[in-house]
């Protein structure tokens, strides 16, 4: 039997959003390369903006640059302005996995914990393409719930699936596995 034991507080340091492929349009093509080169500027909205009230986005497309001005929000710490878009575009098309995972993530970014749990287990579901940020994701919201078990070994899952991310890695030193 294994009990799990938290040595110290695990530091909160989330890697890039996951950013959802915009095709077609230009100016939804341009704010998808802005999240991409993670540049929020005021030039990157701009795109995002335009393209949200002039072009004629099909339903996955518009969910994808709401979606992808979310991410641009999330990296200039405008959390809710973040949460907003990421909350929009799931409700403009259910199916964008990056769009609910990084809600969860902004959710978590804000001090959420818990109840960020169905939005990544959707992201999950859906197939996102960041894997290992998911389970990373998931981990951090196990430990805010006391779930500890379960938050380690989503931290060992995120590790396995990109052993070239350091976080993980780094959060996984702070459990001590103890055999009884």
């Amino acid at each position: 039997m294994k009990a799990l034991f938290l040595a110290a507080g695990v530091i909160v340091a989330f890697p890039a959003a996951a950013q959802t492929v915009t095709i077609g349009n230009s100016l939804a093509l341009d704010c998808f390369e802005a999240a991409i080169a993670r540049d929020h500027d005021r030039n990157a909205f701009g795109h995002c903006n335009l393209a949200l009230r002039q072009e004629n986005l099909t339903p996955q497309d518009r969910a994808a640059t709401l979606n992808n001005r979310g991410v641009l929000y999330l990296r200039g710490q405008n959390f809710k302005a973040a949460g907003k878009d990421f909350d929009a575009a799931v409700e403009t098309w259910d199916g964008n996995a990056e769009a609910w995972l990084n809600k969860a993530i902004s959710a978590l970014r804000r001090g959420g914990g818990i109840e960020t749990l169905p939005m990544i287990e959707r992201s999950l579901e859906l197939g996102t393409e960041r894997q290992a940020l998911a389970y990373y994701s998931r981990s951090i919201a196990y430990e805010r719930g006391g779930q500890l078990r379960a938050a380690y070994r989503d931290l060992v899952k995120a590790n396995q699936l990109d052993p070239k991310w350091r976080a993980p890695a780094e959060d996984l030193k702070h459990f001590v596995v103890v055999r009884r």
